[in-house]
């Protein structure tokens, strides 16, 4: 009997011993926005195939707990991002297009503001705008997520402690019919209005406690520069990460919750462009690696979940056009998103219409986008793409392809599409899917996510506040 009783004793240790081990105190949650499996595959097959000197790092796919997770919202099987941001900060369903609400129009309270209520630094930050669903979903309440001038107000009204993204969508109200200056209220509320890449620094030196730092880019006001166009001088995902965890973990000694979101992937699914989607998952993964060493310093107090609020485009891994094969080493040599290849173009002939012809745009093609040149072209591929070159750009007589944040001309949209094929990649639509998303979780607590088996989206703030016993 004495026996039994030891043993019960030392199980009920080793559990309690597991579940305080595993509260953590520093929570990464990682959203790459239309980043299911296809694009997380295409990832690692870029690596396995190239010498990029990224290839040897560690890869948030890499990490010890995997799992897929069910995005379906409340109303539809295909979500939007809306009610799937909502579902992942707050864990609960709601419809298509609402924020931060669930289905009855009853406000949530995300697990970002139960952080701050237990007193711990708060850091949201996206490449695109901060008041797009996914960010908004952590801050805001509102029945539609095009309510954008009322989804950033609540920004201000959050003191959530770092801000970060391309922009706001409306900042002055004027879409909303409401007119106004956001930028005054968050300056009314503590914040510090920094913009462009040394906005971080200028921060510091003005010993900032509230930070919101948007791009400084004022023309492309949707999204920082995507990771294949980005220059030198380009705000980053990684540089906002690697700024939060700076400053928050500086100001808060109760630890801290940061939520980034890879908003460019889905963009550029939506553009079903191939190799910009590659480019931009391989950004998302070095803004994971900083979360990573951070965890490799903090190993028993870090949390760092992945995962994605949708899939878009539904990409896949080996289309019959190029014989099932996948060419990853061609996409080193695509130096142009889908949204850029035009004005790139036109770049390139100095912006002189005289200079607007096939011979043109074929050396294009070859020096700055590979076709021709290290990709291989047949004669027909070649004598469709100049085809459309006339009857697009010439003639102005071909119809314009639609999605969701670009129109593209006839030409652009072929040679798009070509090098998806070139690569060994095809698309089923330029909208999202109903395909479930994965999961990548390590340190503290990942046990629970493992325990779990298949999760829905609503599950993992839960868990989370689970974990870091919140309110």
């Amino acid at each position: 009997m004495k026996k039994i009783w030891l043993i019960s004793l030392l199980f009920t240790t080793l559990v309690w011993s597991a579940g305080t081990a595993a509260a953590p105190k520093y929570v990464f949650f990682f959203i790459g926005d239309g980043m299911g499996v296809g694009q997380v595959q295409s990832l690692r097959t870029y690596y396995k195939d190239t010498d990029d000197p990224d290839r040897s790092l560690q890869h948030f796919y890499e990490f010890p707990v995997t799992s897929l997770i069910t995005t379906f919202s409340y109303d539809d099987d295909m979500t939007d991002s809306a009610a799937a941001g909502t579902a992942l900060a707050c864990g609960k369903k709601t419809r298509n297009s609402m924020l931060g609400m669930d289905a009855d129009t009853v406000a949530l309270t995300s697990v970002a503001k139960r952080m701050k209520q237990a007193g711990r630094g708060v850091g949201i930050m996206s490449s695109v705008c901060l008041n797009d669903a996914t960010p908004g979903a952590f801050y805001a309440s509102r029945p539609n997520r095009g309510d954008y001038f009322e989804i950033a107000r609540q920004g201000a009204a959050s003191e959530f402690d770092f801000l970060a993204g391309a922009y706001f969508r409306d900042p002055y109200g004027v879409k909303a019919g409401t007119p106004g200056n956001v930028f005054a209220e968050y300056e009314a509320a503590g914040y510090t209005v920094v913009r462009g890449m040394n906005g971080y620094d200028d921060a510091v030196a003005a010993n900032a406690r509230r930070i919101l730092w948007l791009d400084a880019d004022t023309v492309s006001e949707n999204t920082i520069n995507y990771a294949i166009d980005a220059r030198n001088n380009d705000m980053t995902l990684p540089g906002m990460v690697e700024a939060a965890i700076d400053h928050l973990y500086k100001n808060y000694r109760k630890g801290f919750f940061i939520m980034a979101e890879g908003g460019g992937i889905d963009h550029l699914s939506h553009a079903n462009d191939a190799a910009g989607v590659i480019h931009e998952t391989k950004e998302f993964d070095a803004a994971v690696r900083l979360a990573y060493e951070f965890y490799r310093q903090h190993p028993k107090e870090t949390l760092i979940v992945v995962t994605a609020d949708h899939e878009t485009g539904g990409l896949g891994m080996g289309i019959k056009e190029s014989s099932y094969k996948q060419h990853m080493d061609y996409v080193q040599h695509v130096t142009a998103s889908k949204n850029a290849f035009w004005s790139e173009f036109c770049k390139s002939i100095n912006n002189d219409p005289l200079n607007l012809t096939w011979e043109n745009a074929e050396k294009f093609l070859a020096d700055r986008m590979g076709l021709g040149s290290v990709i291989p072209l047949t004669t027909g591929e070649k004598g469709a793409l100049m085809t459309v070159f006339q009857t697009s750009v010439i003639d102005k007589s071909a119809s314009k392809q639609h999605t969701l944040y670009a129109d593209f001309d006839a030409f652009t949209t072929a040679v798009y599409k070509l090098l998806s094929t070139k690569i060994g990649i095809g698309w089923t639509t330029y909208s999202h899917t109903g395909n479930p998303v994965p999961l990548f979780i390590i340190g503290a607590g990942a046990d629970r996510f493992a325990s779990a088996g298949w999760l829905d989206n609503t599950d993992l703030s839960r868990i989370i506040g689970e974990l870091c016993n919140l309110k």
